[in-house]
């Protein structure tokens, strides 16, 4: 029997074995055992029905579970991992309508944020030299956090670089044309982050020594970020250097 993955699966089985090489060996042997007894796989797989139908689900561990497709010549691998959206009810939804005070309150909301747009935020950039701009900016107003968000005085993003491009990357290559800006890791490439300090009311903007070759990207950080220039200030620190990770 020929085995198979969907670019996706291929994609999220690589990210597991680089991240938890020892869930990757698990998804292997479920693998595995599939290959050579496909003649359990009604006992030990759910059929899936719906906009799924003809796809098997077989679970391994108690949050993991690999989704597939078999004949007597070829097993295909559509999905893998944890938390999958394969219940067997995708595209199946309903599209229930707001009621008229739910309605008034989501108008509201809209409403108060009118305007806003100019917010000074907080997150995570990267700068191409060739093209000369940011990108994989990912920023989230100030006001949407709460001293319950602040660590060590500062408030930044959630997101990491290094998740940011993993999913970038990936989509560029599975689901694009294959090419753009999201080649090589992650450090490679000129980067950095901006932080609110709640204790003195300024922004930092967090560089490598990659900004004194390229000074007036802190300008465009500035507008990006809508960061007021009064309260602003340049940071270095070693780990947004070009080459510089968490390893």
């Amino acid at each position: 029997m020929k085995l198979l993955f969907t670019p996706e699966a291929l994609a999220s089985y690589n990210d597991i074995k680089a991240r938890t090489p020892h869930e990757a060996r698990n998804a292997l042997d479920v693998i595995k055992e599939i290959l050579a007894h496909p003649e359990d796989i009604c006992g030990k797989s759910e059929k899936l029905t719906g906009a799924l139908s003809g796809l098997w689900r077989r679970k391994y561990g108690v949050f993991h579970e690999i989704v597939f497709s078999y004949s007597e010549s070829e097993l295909k691998i559509y999905a893998i991992g944890k938390k999958l959206n394969c219940t067997g009810t995708v595209g199946e939804y309903e599209q229930t309508q707001y009621s008229e005070d739910e309605y008034r309150s989501v108008l509201a909301q809209m409403e108060a944020n009118r305007g806003k747009g100019g917010t000074p935020k907080v997150g995570i950039f990267w700068y191409s030299v060739g093209r000369d701009e940011l990108f994989g900016v990912v920023s989230h107003p100030v006001d949407d956090y709460s001293r319950a968000n602040v660590s060590d005085g500062r408030i930044t993003c959630s997101e990491l670089h290094e998740d940011v491009w993993k999913k970038e990357f990936y989509r560029q290559r599975y689901k694009g044309d294959g090419t753009g800006l999201y080649v090589g890791q992650y450090q490679d490439k000129p980067r950095g982050r901006v932080f609110y300090n709640i204790n003195d009311d300024s922004f930092e903007v967090a560089c490598g020594k990659w900004l004194q070759d390229y000074p007036h990207v802190y300008e465009m950080v500035l507008q990006e970020f809508d960061l007021p220039p009064e309260r602003t200030k340049a940071k270095y620190a070693i780990h947004w250097d070009i080459g510089q990770s968490w390893r």
